[in-house]
Protein backbone atom coordinates (compact mmCIF):
# COMPACT_ATOMS: atom_id res chain seq x y z
CA UNK A 1 0.00 0.00 0.00
CA UNK A 2 1.47 3.41 -0.95
CA UNK A 3 2.40 5.85 1.78
CA UNK A 4 0.09 8.90 1.76
CA UNK A 5 1.78 12.09 0.67
CA UNK A 6 2.03 14.98 3.09
CA UNK A 7 3.06 18.58 2.59
CA UNK A 8 5.01 20.21 5.42
CA UNK A 9 5.17 24.01 5.53
CA UNK A 10 7.63 25.85 7.74
CA UNK A 11 5.85 28.73 9.46
CA UNK A 12 8.18 29.25 12.41
CA UNK A 13 7.76 32.77 13.82
CA UNK A 14 10.69 35.03 14.50
CA UNK A 15 12.92 37.54 12.82
CA UNK A 16 14.21 36.26 9.48
CA UNK A 17 12.38 32.94 9.79
CA UNK A 18 9.79 31.39 7.48
CA UNK A 19 6.85 32.73 9.50
CA UNK A 20 8.03 36.29 9.01
CA UNK A 21 8.41 35.58 5.29
CA UNK A 22 4.78 34.49 4.89
CA UNK A 23 4.98 30.87 6.06
CA UNK A 24 1.78 31.09 8.13
CA UNK A 25 -0.22 32.48 5.23
CA UNK A 26 1.36 29.89 2.95
CA UNK A 27 0.29 27.10 5.31
CA UNK A 28 -3.31 28.34 5.19
CA UNK A 29 -3.17 28.69 1.39
CA UNK A 30 -2.05 25.04 1.07
CA UNK A 31 -4.89 23.93 3.35
CA UNK A 32 -7.43 25.88 1.29
CA UNK A 33 -6.08 24.46 -1.97
CA UNK A 34 -6.18 20.83 -0.93
CA UNK A 35 -9.60 21.25 0.64
CA UNK A 36 -10.95 22.71 -2.61
CA UNK A 37 -9.66 19.59 -4.39
CA UNK A 38 -11.35 17.21 -1.95
CA UNK A 39 -8.24 16.10 -0.06
CA UNK A 40 -8.24 15.82 3.75
CA UNK A 41 -6.73 18.79 5.59
CA UNK A 42 -4.36 16.46 7.46
CA UNK A 43 -2.20 16.23 4.35
CA UNK A 44 -0.80 19.69 5.10
CA UNK A 45 1.11 20.13 8.34
CA UNK A 46 3.14 22.85 10.01
CA UNK A 47 6.77 21.81 9.98
CA UNK A 48 9.19 22.56 12.76
CA UNK A 49 12.04 24.91 11.91
CA UNK A 50 14.25 23.52 9.16
CA UNK A 51 17.10 25.95 9.89
CA UNK A 52 16.97 27.08 6.25
CA UNK A 53 15.93 30.65 7.11
CA UNK A 54 17.65 32.24 4.11
CA UNK A 55 15.60 30.00 1.79
CA UNK A 56 12.21 30.50 3.40
CA UNK A 57 9.42 29.89 3.27
CA UNK A 58 10.36 26.23 2.91
CA UNK A 59 7.99 23.42 1.91
CA UNK A 60 8.79 19.70 2.09
CA UNK A 61 6.80 16.91 0.42
CA UNK A 62 6.88 13.48 2.07
CA UNK A 63 7.59 10.71 1.08
CA UNK A 64 8.86 12.22 -2.18
CA UNK A 65 11.79 13.87 -0.36
CA UNK A 66 11.23 17.05 -2.35
CA UNK A 67 12.12 20.48 -0.94
CA UNK A 68 10.76 23.77 -2.25
CA UNK A 69 12.36 27.03 -1.21
CA UNK A 70 11.25 30.66 -1.39
CA UNK A 71 7.71 29.42 -2.05
CA UNK A 72 5.01 31.94 -2.91
CA UNK A 73 1.24 31.57 -2.63
CA UNK A 74 1.03 31.63 -6.43
CA UNK A 75 3.00 28.35 -6.56
CA UNK A 76 0.66 26.44 -4.25
CA UNK A 77 -1.73 25.09 -6.95
CA UNK A 78 1.19 23.82 -9.04
CA UNK A 79 2.83 22.05 -6.07
CA UNK A 80 -0.46 20.44 -5.05
CA UNK A 81 -1.13 19.38 -8.64
CA UNK A 82 2.35 17.94 -9.04
CA UNK A 83 2.39 15.90 -5.85
CA UNK A 84 -1.20 15.12 -4.89
CA UNK A 85 -2.95 15.02 -8.25
CA UNK A 86 -0.42 13.79 -10.84
CA UNK A 87 1.80 12.12 -8.24
CA UNK A 88 5.01 13.29 -9.89
CA UNK A 89 8.23 13.58 -7.99
CA UNK A 90 10.71 16.40 -8.29
CA UNK A 91 13.89 17.10 -6.37
CA UNK A 92 14.97 20.41 -4.78
CA UNK A 93 12.98 23.21 -6.39
CA UNK A 94 14.03 26.80 -5.87
CA UNK A 95 11.93 29.53 -7.43
CA UNK A 96 14.99 31.75 -7.60
CA UNK A 97 13.19 34.58 -5.81
CA UNK A 98 15.38 36.69 -3.61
Amino acid sequence: MPVPKQIFVCATPGEGRCGEKGGGELLERFREEISSRGHPSGLVLRNSCTRRHEEGPVVFVFPDDVWYTRVTQAEVPEIVERHLERREERRDHDTGAA
